[in-house]
């Protein structure tokens, strides 16, 4: 079970990286990372205004790209380094989960103010 469990931080940490990553390539080129954000069928070419869609969206994915990368790499730190508290652990999933959430309905929500 402890393998599973570090497995599944090791994929939050690199999700939360990986958003990270795509948050500085918007900032930096504009580049948009479409799969992350977006599902296969909304056409960013459509998008009635990417600047805004851009700024609505790019302090998001920097919330949830330390928050991923944070939960993750907590986890990694209570199964290799040393435990943690199990109330502090649960404390900083709940958190992770409810950044989650919000995450996915500002996606949403970006999409019907933006397409």
């Amino acid at each position: 079970m402890d393998n599973i469990w570090s497995m599944m931080d090791i994929i939050f940490a690199g999700a939360g990286a990986y958003m990270l990553y795509a948050w500085i390539l918007m900032k930096k080129t504009g580049e948009i990372k479409t799969s992350l954000l977006l599902s296969k069928e909304v056409d960013i070419r459509k998008c009635k205004d990417l600047e805004g869609y851009k700024n609505f969206m790019a302090p998001k994915m920097l919330v949830f790209g330390i928050t991923a990368l944070v939960y993750g790499g907590y986890g990694l730190v209570n199964s290799y380094v040393f435990s943690m508290p199990m109330p502090v652990y649960w404390a900083v999933m709940a958190g992770f989960f409810a950044v989650l959430v919000w995450f996915s309905v500002q996606s949403r929500k970006s999409v019907e103010m933006f397409w």
